[in-house]
């Protein structure tokens, strides 16, 4: 790459700003499309999702939840279940197929 030299009429101070606030700026940027990736990573799944997940039959998958091995959540007539709750269920070993 060819050498090149710049003339400007900012001083190194505040040319020292600049290049900080640019690369605070395009951190920033970062930042937040890694907070955007996180945040669409799917957390909820419907009954036929989670019993895909666990390998089991929908009526199993009812069992569990009406003996509490497995918590759902219920919005308006449909049954949910959070990520956390089945990665709990699956750490405690309560599922059995």
């Amino acid at each position: 790459m060819p050498s090149q030299t710049i003339h400007t009429t900012y001083d190194q101070a505040e040319f020292q700003e600049l290049i900080a606030q640019a690369v605070a700026n395009a951190l920033k940027d970062l930042m937040g499309a890694l907070n955007i990736n996180q945040s669409n990573e799917k957390n909820i799944f419907t009954r036929q999702e989670t019993a895909e997940i666990l390998n089991i039959s929908l009526p199993t998958l009812r069992s569990y939840t009406k003996q509490g091995i497995i918590k759902s959540c219920t919005l308006g007539y449909k049954v949910r279940y959070r990520l956390e709750d089945i990665q709990e269920a699956i750490k405690n070993n309560q599922l059995t197929a």
